[in-house]
């Protein structure tokens, strides 16, 4: 039984002593396998020890709103791990950032937020993306429009994130100012149906249609990454390539 009271009481101190570190999950460029952006995740680490689950507890920081103060934190420590690897990273590398559903109740704070951070890292805005939710574009179509609009002046990529996780996906396609989609797992599966294969294909065929970038998340058998790989996919991530990991391993692998 986990004590959520404990987990609340613990996380301001958490954060200042820097409890709460960066990991890195690659995406892979189906073709060829090389690493051609990662998802930067959370993890809560004490004493070299991971604490809890990122399931457990960005839920109750999302209830708290605890959530705000920990995603300025994760952007801060990878504009910092950016300014100190961008000139080393390949060409076209992309970082991925997720965005709480709470930073959209106050859009422009938001904005000037990235703003600040990225005056204060001077990072090339090229490599970032951040990934916003099917769900929180539905329930907040104009103020996640009114960020995407600001960063796309900084050529800042946004990507949506969760699709088809059960929403109105094909009515939200239609008015998608999104630069690239990434599907949720949920609609994979874990294995490929004919009528899967039918769907996939024809949101495939959609999605390139309008110029959309697709990255497919989850993937853990060779059966869905080949298939994925024959229908155009631009990027996969899951356990089949890469696991989630720190910042030392991360560095080992695409800077060598």
């Amino acid at each position: 039984m986990v004590d959520t009271n404990s987990i609340i009481r613990q996380t301001h101190p958490a954060l200042e002593h820097q409890e709460f570190e960066i990991y890195f999950q690659p995406k892979v460029t189906p073709c060829t396998g090389a690493i051609s952006s990662a998802e930067v995740l959370v993890r809560w680490i004490r004493n070299g020890q991971m604490l809890w689950s990122p399931a457990i507890y960005i839920p109750l920081f999302e209830q708290n709103g605890f959530v705000i103060s920990l995603d300025y934190y994760i952007y801060g420590k990878t504009f910092q791990w950016l300014q100190k690897y961008s000139d080393t990273l390949p060409e076209h590398f992309q970082i991925s950032l997720n965005v709480s559903p709470l930073h959209f109740e106050q859009p422009q704070i938001f904005i000037d937020k990235i703003q600040e951070l990225l005056r204060t890292y001077q990072v090339d805005p090229t490599h970032l993306t951040f990934e916003i939710t099917e769900s929180t574009y539905v329930n907040n179509t104009d103020a996640v429009n009114q960020v995407i609009r600001s960063f796309k002046q900084y050529n800042i990529r946004i990507s949506m994130d969760d699709f088809g996780s059960g929403y109105s996906s094909l009515n939200t396609l239609k008015d998608l100012l999104f630069d690239e989609v990434k599907l949720d797992r949920k609609f994979l599966g874990d294995t490929l149906t004919e009528n899967a294969r039918i769907v996939l294909q024809e949101v495939f065929h959609m999605l390139k249609r309008m110029g959309k970038s697709i990255v497919c998340e989850g993937v853990e058998t060779q059966e869905i990454a080949d298939f994925l790989k024959n229908e155009g996919c631009n990027e996969i991530q899951g356990f089949l390539y890469y696991r989630p990991m720190c910042q030392e391993d991360f560095e080992k692998l695409i800077l060598k």
